[in-house]
Formats: C-alpha cells, sequence, structure tokens
C-alpha cells in the first residue's frame, strides 16, 4: 500500500483495525488486564496530513500517536491520556504536517479490562478482542484514521484553521 493520489482530492488510511498495519500482539484483552498495544506503519510517500481520527471502544484507557522521521525526529500526532469513547473526534491540525516517505508512524493504545473501568461492559470481565467487521461496541477496536493529501512544496504553511 502506498498512500497516495494521482490528484490533491483528500485520501485516507487506517492503521491497526481494519487497517493496513497489524495490531501488535493481537487485540486480545484477557479479564483483569490492562494492556498495551502498537499498530506502526512507514510510509512510502511524502504526504501532507490534516485530520487524524483515533478510535477504541470502552475497554480504552490511553491512546498516543507519533511519527518519527528518517532524520530519527520525533513528531508528536495526537495524546489523549484519559480516553473517553464518547469523545471521538477527527482532530485537524493548525497547519498542514509534512510527513516524508520513510516517516513511520507508531500507534500505541492502553486498555483496561478489569472491574476498576467504570465502562467495562462485562461484570465480571471476560476476554475482549477485536472481530472482523464487527461494530459492536462490547468488541474492541484499535485505530487510527489518518486524512492527507500528496504533499507539495508549501504545504506546510497552509493553515487548516477555520475563521
Amino acid at each position: 500500500f502506498s498512500p497516495t493520489a494521482p490528484t490533491r482530492p483528500t485520501s485516507e488510511f487506517i492503521l491497526g483495525t481494519s487497517g493496513i498495519s497489524p495490531v501488535v500482539p493481537p487485540l486480545i484483552i484477557p479479564p483483569n488486564e490492562i494492556k498495551t498495544f502498537i499498530t506502526r506503519f512507514t510510509l512510502t510517500n511524502d504526504i501532507s496530513l490534516l485530520t487524524v481520527n483515533p478510535h477504541m471502544h470502552l475497554l480504552g484507557k490511553k491512546f498516543v500517536a507519533y511519527a518519527i522521521s528518517p532524520m530519527k525526529d520525533t513528531i508528536p500526532l495526537i495524546r489523549i491520556n484519559n480516553w473517553d469513547f464518547r469523545w471521538q473526534y477527527f482532530y485537524t491540525y493548525e497547519k498542514m504536517l509534512k510527513l516524508t516517505s520513510g516517516t513511520e508512524i507508531v500507534v500505541e493504545g492502553t486498555f483496561d479490562n478489569t472491574n476498576n473501568n467504570p465502562l467495562n461492559p462485562f461484570n465480571p470481565p471476560k476476554t475482549v478482542s477485536e472481530r472482523e467487521g464487527s461494530m459492536r461496541t462490547t468488541d474492541e477496536m484499535f485505530q487510527l484514521i489518518c486524512t492527507f493529501i500528496p504533499y507539495k512544496p508549501g504545504d506546510e504553511n497552509i493553515s487548516l484553521q477555520t475563521k
């Protein structure tokens, strides 16, 4: 997969569940455990990132995404320290964010499948996992949806803020 388009209409790619990169380890959350998962993908083209949409269900607790450039610089993309299933949103950057070919996008998600999680749909907790194509809230998902356009010089100077 190469996230690029021949014209400048927006495109998107999904990392994690049902996306272009695997969740490691597989998204299976045993009862009475807090567990962290990672998904990662290396870009093969320069892109201008417009928005990100982190996605988890009721067991989600923390969501962090960042990029590592070919020069080993870390570029923060999003951090949500207290995940709230009811507040899923597309987050738009102030300006387009240039990510060059060879940049690795890394996403880390922490899930809480204990009785201490007030949103846990199961009492007592039971094993929860992703199911291919399932949209049930009681299953889990771990995704970062990225909206982008192919990079053109100067994109990083274009404001995405509404007036």
